[in-house]
């Protein structure tokens, strides 16, 4: 199959909408069950924001959560879901907005996500935070904004504990060359400067945990399982394939205990 057919997850799951729905009502539920602070701003576009979960405990752990849409479309609102069962482990949950293409470049996309890192350790401590120990998660184009943010910033790099990548997008090669990149714009400048399977790994200083599910199309599959392979004698990386699930499904094990993508994440502040 094309590019397009393997990206294109509407068609593939005709009752997608049912997916979101699911998203919308969990993340409604957690918002109304737990202290949150919604919106809060990192910049000055209206997508410069961020909704917080704090902890209820001073200098507690930070996982940050970056949301997919193939960097053009969603929004955080739809995964406050993910907050849950670190909120009931004390640790600080930040989930982040980012301005979209075509309103900016894939370079704006990622200035945004650096931006509310340094934003998130700066500002730590207001909501019983600990800037040195942060966790980067997402999920699709937010597994590739998590590593990239870590590759491209040299100066947090070491108060990033670890980093979880859910059916993240390793090669944009195939993306520039699919029906996205019409709004997308991608060229072989911007896939040679911002796919993870250009760079030297041997940068990653913390464990990288790359899940997907295996009901997922051949393309996420073998993104994640090709930057493990190929990276894995000179960088602390962990692949797993979720048994059943496919792409809408699988960001739903970081919302719930007691699976190996939460367990990833609580082993990293552990071993702090």
């Amino acid at each position: 199959m094309t590019p397009s057919h393997q990206l294109d997850l509407r068609s593939r799951h005709p009752n997608f909408q049912e997916f979101l729905a699911i998203n919308e009502n969990e993340s409604d539920q957690v918002r109304k069950e737990y202290h949150c602070l919604l919106n809060v701003k990192y910049g000055e576009a209206p997508l410069q924001n961020l909704d917080i979960f704090p902890s209820s405990t001073p200098n507690s752990p930070i996982l940050i959560f970056i949301h997919g849409g193939y960097w053009k479309a969603l929004d955080k609102s739809s995964y406050s879901f993910v907050a849950e069962p670190f909120i009931q482990k004390n640790i600080t949950v930040c989930i982040i907005n980012y301005r979209l293409i075509p309103d900016v470049t894939m370079e704006g996309v990622l200035s945004d996500i650096s931006s509310c890192i340094y934003w998130i350790q700066k500002n730590a401590d207001k909501y019983n935070g600990d800037p040195k120990s942060l966790v980067l998660s997402g999920h699709s184009a937010g597994g590739h904004l998590a590593l990239m943010a870590y590759l491209k910033n040299n100066d947090i790099r070491s108060n990033i504990l670890g980093i979880c990548s859910l059916s993240g997008l390793f090669d944009l090669a195939p993306i520039k060359n699919s029906y996205l990149n019409d709004i997308l714009q991608l060229n072989d400048r911007i896939v040679q400067q911002f796919s993870p399977t250009t760079k030297e790994l041997t940068q990653l200083k913390c464990p990288v945990l790359l899940t997907v599910g295996a009901d997922e199309t051949d393309l996420f599959i073998e993104q994640s399982k090709r930057l493990y392979q190929e990276n894995k004698s000179v960088s602390s990386l962990e692949y797993f394939e979720y048994p059943q699930l496919n792409h809408y499904e699988i960001v739903h094990k970081l919302g719930e205990l007691d699976n190996p993508i939460v367990d990833f994440i609580f082993d990293r502040f552990k071993a702090k």
